[in-house]
């Protein structure tokens, strides 16, 4: 077990090492908007879990590496936060953000994996819903920022937030819902984009209602018990 996730955690580093890196030069050589690079490197970060899975090929060694990753990155990001260009760089927006944010995501994706694939046998769920929530969220923030109007009043809702980024959102995670869902054989065009749907209202909502940066568990976690309950259903 421990050899098949420190084979897991080389590949998964030979792959995204290289993309870091291209990213960071093409950061400095470009004229790249701050929130865009910032989203950017989000997307990064969330596609990792599902590269992990994939590498892994069993939800054990899934887990433990997303577990080792977190407890790695959190020194290492510590050590960095000493530089004086690191805040910058990674478009931080407060003290100690990117290291609280990156331990969140692997040590709650850990906790999803062992949920969704290692409890109900169902990795689909766990891949789905942390890609709907990593575009979804993106898009919300790029659009609420630029073309953001109306901010929402709903019960329990953040009154910083607008409609415009929710409905973005909301847009963009039923794309990639149907498209992930439908490339994981889950159902047909239909059912696919009936779950979807309702998964991208939830997690909309789910991410209106959380504050303090916690959407990064609230709503993969919200997003996944949506399609775990269609899956159980069907």
């Amino acid at each position: 077990m421990l050899m098949n996730v420190l084979a897991c955690l080389l590949r998964y580093v030979a792959i995204i090492i290289p993309v870091v890196i291209t990213l960071f030069l093409v950061r400095y050589l470009l004229p790249v908007p701050h929130e865009v690079f910032r989203k950017v490197l989000h997307a990064v970060a969330f596609t990792s879990t599902p590269l992990i899975m994939w590498l892994a090929g069993d939800w054990h060694v899934a887990c433990l590496t997303l577990l080792v990753v977190g407890a790695v990155v959190w020194p290492i990001l510590a050590a960095l936060e000493r530089v004086p260009l690191y805040s910058y760089s990674l478009v931080e927006r407060h003290m100690h953000e990117i290291r609280r944010s990156m331990l969140l995501f692997f040590w709650g994706d850990a906790l999803l994996v062992a949920l969704c694939w290692g409890l109900f046998g169902n990795p689909q769920a766990t891949a789905t819903s942390i890609l709907m929530w990593g575009f979804g969220d993106a898009s919300a923030a790029l659009v609420g920022k630029r073309w953001g109007r109306h901010h929402t009043e709903l019960p329990l809702a953040d009154p910083a937030k607008t409609w415009e980024g929710s409905g973005a959102m909301c847009v963009v995670s039923t794309v990639v819902g149907v498209a992930s869902l439908m490339a994981f054989g889950a159902a047909g065009v239909l059912g696919c984009l009936v779950c979807a749907v309702v998964a991208a209202v939830v997690g909309a909502y789910v991410e209106l209602i959380t504050k303090n940066g916690n959407d990064t568990i609230t709503v993969p976690f919200a997003i996944a018990a949506v399609l775990l309950s269609f899956a159980l259903l069907a």
